[in-house]
């Protein structure tokens, strides 16, 4: 059974003793990934075991949860469901980059504790859509004539009076 995921962790302690610990995470807390969805912006669950083989540290991880983003095409809530896994090389230097498996992509630790959430938010980011859409045909579009009809009737439409400004090239052109 995995222990409860703290907060703050030292990436060197955890990879020594094999840690294997997991945790909600709620998109509202998260600066960053907030600003991208919508409400309720959703939340995800993340398992993460920290290793070592031979020198090498590592923290692979699963995140499973749903976020709420904006639909491009009809401007309302889209749930995008999470199932990600990711391995992660713990590095100290850049030099170290080079030792990485394939498959691995390089996280860069100091003497200082990791906040887990920045890493579970990095993640996230990366798996934000660049334009993020409904299935064709399944958006919740307002068709025009629905917006035509919330116009008040009692209200003057207003048109642009201003001359054309290409007028004096009619002229021109006769003769």
């Amino acid at each position: 059974m995995p222990e409860r995921l703290p907060i703050y962790i030292n990436p060197e302690r955890a990879a020594a003793s094999g840690l294997d610990a997991s945790g909600e995470f709620v998109l509202e807390k998260m600066e960053r990934l907030r600003d991208r969805l919508l409400p309720p912006y959703g939340s995800v669950e993340a398992r993460l075991s920290f290793g070592k083989e031979g020198r090498r540290k590592y923290l692979s991880g699963h995140i499973v949860g749903k976020m709420v983003v904006e639909c491009q095409r009809c401007m309302s809530a889209l749930e995008k469901p999470v199932d990600h896994q990711f391995r992660l090389g713990l590095i100290e230097t850049e030099v170290e980059i080079d030792m990485l498996l394939p498959g691995e992509e390089p996280l860069m630790i100091s003497n200082e504790d990791l906040f887990l959430a920045d890493v579970i938010e990095d993640e996230l980011e990366l798996l934000l859509p660049m334009v993020a859409m409904h299935e064709a045909g399944s958006c919740e579009q307002r068709e025009m004539s629905a917006i035509v009809d919330e116009i008040p009737e009692d209200e003057p439409v207003v048109e642009d009076k201003r001359p054309n400004p290409f007028a004096a090239l009619v002229d021109l052109k006769k003769d």
